[in-house]
């Protein structure tokens, strides 16, 4: 795969004066990210493209947390109306930025429910570490499959009249988990053209990806694709579980990161990345160039030779300034120790 991504920034932060209630009315910077999906591929033999959305959408409220027990999340005054997060509007999400503790910041779960005109119920249970009274909250609409590729395919995948056996698949994957869409021609009235899970075949154009999923395209034709999206820059840290094994993790960072700049390692392999002294018994880290697999690990040093760092797994070259580009995603394969939470970083503003 060979993936091309450029972000193009279109007006800075404004931040507005907040409200009677407490509540900011905020404008982060926004702007477009193009990515070029290389073709190649073939229905037996499809062409794999790691990317992530990055852009997310607006924030629609931020303030803080004047209380907090179990999944209810309370803020001060009456911002919002009964329901209006509850999904039948899309699916909703917190994001906790903390100054208190600002390993918090960038925890973010879905909504369930909007209660009440001043409390939202998460699906996670963020009382325990990971947000407290007087920490902020953000909520944003999901993006969506639709956002991304276009209701009606604007990106141009293959499509098919059939199943996903015949078509280009979108793979969101949420660590090693995935679950797998494709864009159905349509035989109208009954199933009218649009994304489809290829499962269940479940209308699936709302279909979430959060800016901590990544999503792989497998590709079955030979063009190659341009596709680009609108929205919003989210600033500040993003938090990613990583578990033993295999995790294909997103990059929501619009300026992109280098692997000495990612936070992956830590200095602990229990948060963050093990070290090794070589890449069977360290973490590795694989991203994708020309549509092959390139491995990283860090070193644990030699110095003064080989201080400790960042290496290509295969000729031991020195990879500390290797970039993880905005708009790709790329993955980790955790070789025991502890799951842990990366976070990923992006500026507070640009």
């Amino acid at each position: 795969m060979k993936l091309k991504t450029s972000l193009s920034i279109l007006s800075a932060s404004l931040l507005a004066a907040a409200s009677a209630f407490g509540q900011q009315a905020v404008t982060d910077p926004v702007g477009f990210i193009t990515l070029t999906v290389q073709g190649g591929g073939s229905v037996t033999s499809p062409r794999l493209s790691l990317l992530s959305p990055t852009l997310a959408r607006p924030i629609l409220y931020e303030g803080t947390i004047s209380a907090i027990s179990g999944t209810t999340i309370t803020v001060s005054g009456t911002p919002w109306a009964v329901g209006a997060y509850n999904g039948a509007n899309g699916s909703h999400y917190v994001e906790i930025i903390s100054t208190a503790v600002p390993a918090r910041s960038g925890t973010m779960s879905d909504i369930v429910s909007t209660p009440t005109t001043n409390t939202v119920v998460t699906s996670g249970d963020l009382s325990i570490n990971q947000a407290a009274v007087g920490d902020t909250i953000r909520i944003r609409k999901d993006v969506t499959i639709a956002d991304v590729f276009g209701a009606n395919n604007s990106a141009g995948l293959l499509g098919s009249a059939e199943d996903a056996t015949t078509a280009d698949e979108v793979l969101i994957y949420n660590g090693a988990s995935s679950e797998s869409y494709f864009y159905y021609t349509g035989a109208p009235p009954e199933f009218p053209a649009g994304w489809y899970s290829s499962g269940a075949f479940a209308p699936a154009n709302n279909v979430p990806i959060a800016p901590n999923e990544a999503v792989v395209i497998k590709r079955k034709t030979a063009a190659p694709l341009s596709i680009t999206s609108a929205g919003t820059v989210k600033t500040g840290n993003t938090i990613m579980a990583v578990v033993n094994g295999l995790n294909v993790l997103g990059t929501s960072s619009a300026a992109g990161i280098t692997l000495a700049t990612s936070g992956l390692r830590t200095g602990d392999d229990n948060t963050g990345v093990k070290a090794g002294e070589d890449g069977s018994s360290a973490d590795e880290v694989i991203l994708y160039s020309s549509g092959n697999p390139v491995s990283y690990f860090y070193f644990t040093g030699a110095p003064p030779e080989f201080p400790a760092g960042w290496y290509k797994t295969d000729d031991f070259s020195n990879a500390n300034n290797v970039a993880i580009a905005a708009g790709t995603a790329f993955v980790v394969k955790r070789k025991g120790g502890a799951s842990f939470n990366w976070a990923l970083p992006s500026p507070a503003s640009f």
